[in-house]
């Protein structure tokens, strides 16, 4: 789909932010686990959910609108341990359904994950989660086998690095088990606290009694409960850096302060204004100059990576020279080539080139074999920006694109808003409502 965007004018207005899509996704496996209807409120209608649901009802799990934004949902009726190749494979959550399937059948198969245009997202901590546990996991080509041979039990799991994903796993994985499962360097991930309220409501016993540590007692209980998804953290920054950029004043409707903290933290630093009030948060600029930053991005409770563009963006209309320092991945600045064409000065470069030290969290990298990652952008702003011609082709640099054409002087073309529309709940119909001048041609 193209669209066409008009910028140059500030938004105004109010918006209420959709639930996230990473909460959902996870509630809706761990719903899977109860053979009572289990009741999710403020679920995102869009595809990527859509997604998850496929998912389900390919092994015979139960969903149901029920409501605009409420999902009725039951495993009672879960019939076979193995998901669909053709269905599994298309979707790196798969994995976290091994969970209910070990519970239900004692095995599992899990077809491997085909990454989407080149982003691959290893598993080598979920299959590690997996034996020490004490399951047995063997694989061949297409899948991932899993069985219990009764040995699997409650046991110490202390990641490496952060990744929520391995965290839901080992949540997931053993929240039937036998005795105790202690994780440590646990995510801290606000949506990680979702999953855990929500399987206590359906009978769990779970605490996290320091940060980063989650303790699991199996009970085997999974009873019907209802429950309110989270708001979407990266929605929320997307809307606060679009008041920023246009020079507007939004109201940003469904917000908890802990969720986006350390992104108000960011703007506050560089001389934004902001203020919150009970569930909102209005974000303003006028003719004020940005204050340059140098920034480093590092899994929750820090700033997130997610967060990065939108980020680097702001700060390309900051006065001076900004760093980002993305320690968490080694793929995320591919948007800055559109940004520069644009009218952007953004140079990504290694972390020594500007007396950084490298790091990446994802353990998948080897620098050693590999060498010194480019992960730094290092920005020269104020810029303006100027109308392009964009394609969007993966979701984390989509966002960023329509907020830089926004801010730009000029007609932009964007090519690829499906993309955006997968997990952004009315995206579209949000910024129109709140001044921006959007259509198709």
């Amino acid at each position: 789909m193209s669209i066409f965007i008009e910028g140059g004018a500030p938004m105004m207005g109010t918006v209420s932010i959709s639930g996230s899509v990473n909460s959902t996704t996870k509630l809706i496996v761990a719903s899977m686990f109860s053979n009572e209807d289990v009741i999710l409120n403020n679920v995102p209608r869009v595809q990527s959910v859509e997604a998850d649901i496929e998912l389900i009802e390919s092994v015979g799990g139960k969903a149901e609108w029920v409501g605009s934004n409420t999902l009725s949902l039951n495993g009672s009726q879960i019939n076979t341990y193995e998901i669909p190749l053709e269905v599994g494979r298309k979707y790196r959550t798969a994995s976290l359904l091994a969970g209910v399937l070990l519970f239900r059948f004692g095995k599992a198969s899990i077809p491997k994950y085909i990454p989407v245009n080149g982003i691959n997202r290893p598993i080598n901590r979920l299959i590690s989660t997996w034996k020490t546990l004490g399951f047995n996991v063997t694989e061949d080509e297409n899948y991932i086998f899993l069985s219990n041979d009764g040995s699997a039990v409650g046991t110490n799991i202390n990641f490496k690095t952060l990744s929520h994903i391995a965290t839901d796993n080992a949540i997931l994985s053993s929240v039937f088990l036998s005795g105790e499962t202690i994780i440590s360097n646990a995510s801290q991930d606000y949506e990680i606290d979702d999953l855990i309220n929500f399987l206590n409501l359906m009978g769990s016993s779970i605490e996290k009694p320091e940060a980063g540590k989650i303790n699991i007692k199996g009970t085997g209980i999974f009873k019907s409960t209802s429950f309110e998804v989270c708001s979407d953290k990266l929605e929320i920054a997307t809307f606060a850096a679009l008041a920023v950029i246009t020079k507007g004043n939004i109201t940003i409707k469904n917000v908890k302060r802990d969720l986006v903290l350390q992104f108000v933290n960011f703007l506050n630093k560089i001389g934004a204004r902001f203020e919150f009030s009970e569930n909102e948060l209005r974000v303003w600029r006028h003719e004020e100059d940005l204050i340059p930053q140098k920034l480093e991005t590092s899994p929750s409770p820090g700033f997130i990576t997610d967060w990065q563009p939108l980020a680097v963006l702001i700060l390309t209309q900051a006065n001076g020279e900004s760093i980002v320092h993305d320690t968490v991945y080694v793929n995320k600045f591919g948007y800055c080539v559109d940004l520069n064409r644009m009218g952007a000065k953004i140079d990504v470069v290694k972390p020594s080139e500007v007396g950084l030290v490298p790091v990446v969290s994802d353990d998948s990298y080897d620098m050693e074999k590999e060498g010194e990652p480019f992960t730094v952008a290092r920005i020269i702003g104020p810029s303006k920006l100027k109308a392009e011609r964009l394609s969007i082709e993966n979701f984390s640099y989509g966002p960023v694109l329509v907020l830089a054409a926004l801010c730009a002087e000029g007609k932009s073309e964007i090519i690829g808003m499906e993309v955006i529309s997968k997990y952004f709940e009315d995206f579209v119909p949000k910024l129109i409502s709140l001044g921006a001048k959007i259509w198709e041609q």
